[in-house]
């Protein structure tokens, strides 16, 4: 009962800070959607999908297995952002020189990618200061931190969105809230740690990649399955309809944030019940499953019946098809809802190098799938294919680790 007390308690304070970006989220992007249309939106959705990519990819899979070590976390703290540090810089240079070749660059929203990129850095150091965060249980400091990066990039973007700029201009105000957290949480991460002096140390680094590699490449590949159809709708239908998907799918993704919150606070004890009693693991692995696909199916009952009005809420008019591509993402919440616990499930077993395979699986599914029906039926087909990937991932997953078990 006391785990579960504060599994729950730490999941609040994680839903608090996504209740904070999401009202600020929403309100940046209601405006853009209202003042700079469909066009407008799809430029600015993706933009900052195109970044988010690589926050996502500045994590790649250490703090899992530095938290698997639990004795080990505040040892090597300032290694593990030295090495964060030198990744981070390596990825914004990977993000400048792709960026220009992929069909929407323009020179304007390049100049705003130039800019964005400093969030790589400051994400990477955010995910750094989650280690000790997560480690001690205390997402109300991550909540803090997120209050105050999120008000500041909201009241600039206000500021700025009365002088009517071009979306790079606005895309410059938004991302300046992402950069403000990275100090605040080092801040509030003194207090765990004696002393935060980034230590760039070869050997920890090669050491770190080479034993977190298989959670990167699945992180790696989930991201690239999960958003390659955002570019791929762009790419064969232009900005409106990537602007109508993107829309929706802003809202899905959001949601899709709770399994995380959920997992955050779950894993290490989830490590620590599989140290003591592989019986006692198994117990909560079956209340997570349960209490996870409860969580899901009210998800989804709720986001179809009330997709035309958190459509209207967020855009206003003229974004009806966003209500048909959020129903269609909400029949999926069981799938991602699940896969988010079951993945983590098989980091704790060291089954890690197949679930690259099945992840592998899923990005090859996803990709083919899209290239063929996304010609002809848009956003539409998107919507259908995101969640058919994600239940094949999930039938891959229980079939794993159901043979695990007989063992």
């Amino acid at each position: 009962m006391r785990k579960i007390l504060k599994i729950s308690q730490q999941t609040l304070w994680q839903i608090i800070a996504k209740i904070i970006t999401a009202l600020a989220t929403f309100s940046i992007l209601g405006l853009v959607a209202r003042n700079y249309g469909e066009e407008g939106t799809g430029i600015f959705t993706l933009t900052t999908t195109y970044l988010g990519i690589f926050y996502l990819l500045a994590d790649f899979g250490f703090n899992a297995y530095i938290l698997s070590r639990a004795d080990k976390v505040e040892n090597e703290w300032n290694k593990l952002l030295g090495t964060r540090l030198v990744w981070a810089l390596f990825l914004i240079v990977v993000a400048l020189v792709v960026f220009p070749i992929l069909p929407f660059a323009t020179p304007f929203l390049f100049a705003a990618i130039i800019f964005g990129s400093l969030d790589i850095l400051a994400s990477a150091i955010f995910v750094t200061n989650n280690l000790i965060f997560q480690s001690k249980l205390r997402y109300d400091f991550v909540t803090k931190a997120t209050l105050v990066g999120t008000t500041t990039g909201l009241i600039l973007f206000l500021v700025v969105l009365t002088f009517k700029p071009t979306v790079p201009v606005l895309l410059l105000a938004f991302l300046s809230g992402g950069v403000i957290i990275a100090p605040t949480s080092t801040y509030l991460v003194k207090q765990f740690v004696s002393k935060v002096k980034p230590v760039f140390d070869i050997t920890y680094t090669k050491e770190l990649f080479i034993k977190s590699w298989p959670i990167a490449v699945t992180l790696a590949l989930n991201v690239v399955y999960f958003r390659i159809d955002a570019f791929l709708v762009s790419g064969y239908r232009g900005l409106s309809d990537a602007g109508v998907y993107n829309l929706a799918y802003q809202v899905f993704q959001t949601i899709l944030v709770l399994p995380t919150f959920v997992m955050n606070a779950y894993y290490p004890l989830m490590l620590q019940s599989l140290k003591e009693n592989l019986i006692k693991f198994e117990q909560q692995l079956k209340w997570g499953f349960i209490t996870l696909l409860i969580m899901a199916l009210i998800g989804t009952a709720v986001v179809y019946i009330s997709a035309p009005l958190i459509i209207e809420i967020i855009s206003g008019q003229g974004f009806d098809g966003s209500v048909k591509v959020l129903r269609i993402l909400s029949f999926s919440f069981p799938a991602y809802f699940l896969s988010s616990l079951l993945m983590w499930v098989m980091v704790a077993r060291k089954k890690t190098k197949i679930m690259v395979l099945i992840y592998l699986t899923g990005l090859f599914f996803n990709l083919a799938a899209n290239l063929i029906f996304i010609p002809q039926y848009s956003y539409i087909a998107a919507s259908w294919i995101t969640g058919l990937s994600e239940y094949l991932i999930l039938l891959l997953q229980l079939l794993v680790l159901r043979r695990l078990s007989a063992v």
